[in-house]
């Protein structure tokens, strides 16, 4: 990551802003996402494959820019993102919201391009309705706004499910949103305890004005450990994934379970950040076992 950023700043104009702005890291995520569904629907890896991945990681790189533009006199408020780009004063309010409508016009046509079913390209158009008309607005008024966007965050990896050709409704569709919706509440909440002043001081709705510290640790055990069978069930699908690649998501996911309980319920002062990146490698190497088990079989 640090040899990116120095990379990044090599090039000309406002471009690392502009990088900053999309949340590119977060977006990369969100494609691989979406290519680890498409794989688990058509194991066959295409252009078309890669080109789904890579029109909604456009698409979310959008629609985060957008967010970006609909939120940044609050991100002045926070020691966490007062040094975005807008905050900073490094591009203006019209320049990110052009950038924004013009990645989520771009993405739409590489997926239009790409998809040849009606419904995978109308998911997407309600992943983006969810986030920056639902969710965005209403995380200001309540904390039950992490309901819509867990749900944004589920929708990626479905739209490479459909766009493979899987079924909307059945058992491997619902594990995929369970896993993705089951994933978005901890990352929110490790972020939320990881910069905890910033959210006790904020005017936002904070389950930390409602919880304590303690009740949240044994919330995110609860809900990690649910996290963790989801993952197992995977191992039920009607598909072959290999004994080497099974044994490996068994251990993925009873190492995540038994780091989060060692550190949330034994360990006196958890490390909110190394759970935060423990969370994200858990789920990144999960989906590539599964793609590749899928893949190579």
């Amino acid at each position: 990551m640090l040899g990116f950023r120095k990379f990044l700043n090599t090039m000309p104009g406002s471009m690392n802003p502009r990088f900053d702005l999309a949340k590119v890291p977060l977006c990369l995520l969100i494609g691989c996402s979406t290519v680890f569904g498409y794989i688990l629907a058509d194991p066959i890896i295409s252009l078309r494959t890669i080109f789904t991945g890579f029109g909604i990681f456009i698409l979310a790189t959008g629609a985060a820019t957008l967010n970006s533009w609909q939120e940044y006199r609050l991100d002045g408020q926070f020691e966490r993102t007062k040094n975005r780009p807008l905050p900073k004063g490094l591009l203006t309010s019209q320049q990110a919201k052009k950038q924004g409508l013009l990645l989520l016009f771009v993405g739409m046509v590489i997926l239009f391009a790409v998809i040849k079913t009606t419904l995978p390209l109308l998911v997407a158009g309600c992943a983006v309705i969810f986030y920056n008309g639902i969710y965005t607005p209403l995380k200001r008024l309540t904390v039950l706004a992490i309901v819509p966007g867990a749900l944004c965050g589920a929708l990626p990896p479905y739209i490479g499910w459909l766009g493979g050709g899987g079924a909307a409704f059945s058992y491997t569709a619902a594990l995929i949103l369970a896993l993705f919706i089951l994933w978005q509440v901890p990352h929110y909440w490790l972020v939320l305890l990881s910069f905890k002043e910033d959210y006790e001081r904020s005017p936002l709705p904070s389950l930390l004005k409602q919880f304590r510290e303690t009740s949240l640790k044994r919330f995110l055990v609860t809900w990690v450990s649910a996290l963790v069978f989801v993952m197992l069930l995977f191992l039920t699908l009607p598909v072959p994934l290999g004994c080497c690649f099974q044994l490996l998501i068994i251990v993925n996911g009873c190492q995540l379970l038994v780091v989060f309980c060692y550190g949330l319920a034994i360990r006196k002062n958890s490390n909110y950040r190394f759970l935060f990146i423990m969370l994200n490698i858990g789920l990144f190497l999960h989906m590539l076992m599964l793609a590749a088990g899928r893949a190579l079989s």
